[in-house]
């Protein structure tokens, strides 16, 4: 196992309500392990984060100085917030919690 691949054992306490919360999840996404269920619960977080950071950054930075908004730039805005949508989709896709399963 490579160095990067090492595991960090970490302790945490959760509240009865965040303790079924993740309970919940991991029981829906079928994964084997609740660290595992933790992981990607956190690196999807990373990554919504950081897309939701990244697309108001760009929003406010591309409509900052307009007082009315043209066809093209509701076009862009939707373009925009319709692919940041989809990237934090794409990142939560693995997670799904028991409560929601058919």
């Amino acid at each position: 196992m490579s160095e990067s691949e090492k595991r960090t054992p970490i302790s945490v306490y959760l509240t009865p309500r965040a303790s079924m919360i993740l309970r919940d999840y991991n029981e829906g996404s079928c994964y084997g392990s609740t660290s595992r269920t933790v992981e990607e619960i956190i690196l999807a977080f990373d990554t919504t984060y950081k897309t939701v950071k990244n697309t108001l950054a760009t929003l406010t930075s591309q409509f900052k100085d307009k007082s009315t908004m043209t066809d093209q730039d509701k076009l862009s805005f939707f373009l925009i917030f319709f692919s940041n949508l989809t990237n934090i989709d794409n990142a939560i896709s693995r997670l799904e919690p028991a409560s929601h399963r058919a």
